[in-house]
């Protein structure tokens, strides 16, 4: 039986009003997704233009609290910009590196190894994981990615995004407050004019160090990789790099630090596998001490530490692009290399000092230390120099989180720091 014109007619309203209906969902779904997994992926597709960048950092959290774009580019004159992922395998990461060379024709992609090692498996991974996919415009090319990553469960979420925010249907309030919330977000969005806040680039700050007396219980076996899906993640990794050879893209692997590093005997295969394509393999300060200063967590490090890996690899970079590094700024940054700290308490009273790798260069740094316990601020000292804070705890049972905040207006930089503690 053939359609009538009025038939038409009505089948195109009711997909209008069907998208008009589901678009503030859709808005959820994706803000949900970049929220859960930390990503920088918006900023990429909105308001990064084509071909501008010439570093782009790929990977995890590890590569997220690690390059410091904001450090690389003052010193190399380069404009960098991190499309990492929270916990990304690689197995998520060979689309994003796809992604990137679909916009961007960078001097180097850094390609972080921890996805290598770490993050879900292929099986594991669920449809929030594929972060990029929800900041792509909207175009034939998402919809053919949605059914390349999705299950049939999963495509729900596509087609109707409500599904994906876990609304109660049989719950009209619990779906009028979504739908709220929907509208909110869209509201605050426009008003924004869909600009993403991008703090130094997509890099990560991890602000309270590793308690001095941290221990972890991990046997790590240097020569033993404990990894089960190991050669199904070196196939992708291969894959990618034959990639990158036939576009002719420069791509640098790089291994960033961690306070005990589980997969150190994962290394020696990767390496090879870089070598074999003509990509160098770096371990950053593999051959430095750990301390608790630069982690935030045994996997993480602090910006303490992502400062010093900062410079490091914009050494390094500066021999690998053949560019000029800026010598008077690498001389400031380096005013804020610290080695250690030391945290003594006898009583109620308590002393914090920090260690720089240069005492001199402190002599006309700004730092100021701040207390807080039980959420409520009982500390404010402040003077150039100040690397020793002593001070007098206001109770004996509560939980202290003492910051210090250090800055240079040579060039406008700050450094934070983080230390929590619960008195015996």
């Amino acid at each position: 039986m053939r359609l009538t014109l009025k038939s038409w007619m009505r089948s195109l309203l009711f997909i209008g009003v069907f998208l008009l209906v589901t678009a503030p969902f859709n808005v959820i779904a994706q803000q949900t997704a970049h929220v859960k997994n930390g990503n920088f992926w918006p900023y990429f597709y909105r308001e990064v233009e084509r071909n501008s960048l010439d570093i782009v950092y790929l990977g995890n959290s590890h590569s997220k609290t690690t390059f410091i774009p904001e450090v690389i580019d003052r010193l190399l004159g380069t404009n960098s910009l991190h499309v990492s992922t929270v916990g990304s395998s690689i197995y998520q990461t060979q689309f994003e590196f796809q992604e990137v060379l679909r916009y961007q024709d960078p001097q180097l992609i850094i390609l972080e190894a921890n996805p290598i090692y770490s993050g879900s498996t292929a099986d594991d991974i669920k449809s929030w994981d594929y972060s990029f996919f929800y900041a792509m415009p909207f175009s034939a090319r998402k919809f053919i990615y949605a059914h390349r990553f999705f299950d049939e469960d999963d495509l729900l979420k596509f087609y109707l995004p409500f599904t994906s925010y876990h609304a109660d249907w049989k719950n009209p309030e619990q779906a009028r407050e979504r739908a709220d919330e929907a509208l909110e977000l869209l509201r605050q969005r426009i008003d924004a004019d869909w600009q993403v806040e991008l703090p130094y680039q997509g890099y990560e700050n991890y602000l309270v160090s590793l308690p001095l007396e941290t221990e972890y219980a991990i046997d790590v076996d240097s020569g033993a990789c404990p990894i089960p899906d190991f050669n199904e993640r070196l196939q992708i990794t291969e894959n990618m790099l034959q990639a990158a050879t036939q576009d002719g893209q420069a791509v640098v692997m790089i291994e960033t630090p961690q306070f005990v590093n589980p997969f150190a005997g994962c290394r020696e295969q990767t390496t090879a596998l870089a070598a074999r394509y003509g990509v160098e393999y770096i371990s950053l300060l593999d051959d430095a001490p750990r301390p608790p200063l630069w982690f935030g967590d045994d996997e993480h490090m602090t910006q303490f530490g992502a400062l010093i890996a900062s410079v490091e690899t914009a050494q390094y970079l500066a021999d690998r692009l053949d560019i000029a590094i800026n010598k008077d700024i690498l001389e400031i940054y380096r005013r804020y290399f610290f080695s250690d700290y030391t945290f003594e308490r006898e009583g109620d009273m308590v002393e914090i000092a920090l260690f720089p790798d240069n005492p001199q260069a402190m002599a006309n740094m700004n730092i100021t230390w701040y207390g807080m316990h039980n959420g409520e601020s009982f500390l404010e000292e402040g003077e150039d120099g100040m690397i020793t804070l002593i001070f007098q705890l206001p109770e004996l049972d509560a939980k202290y989180f003492i910051r210090v905040v250090m800055f240079d207006p040579a060039i406008h930089y700050y450094v934070r720091g983080g230390f929590t503690f619960v008195p015996d």
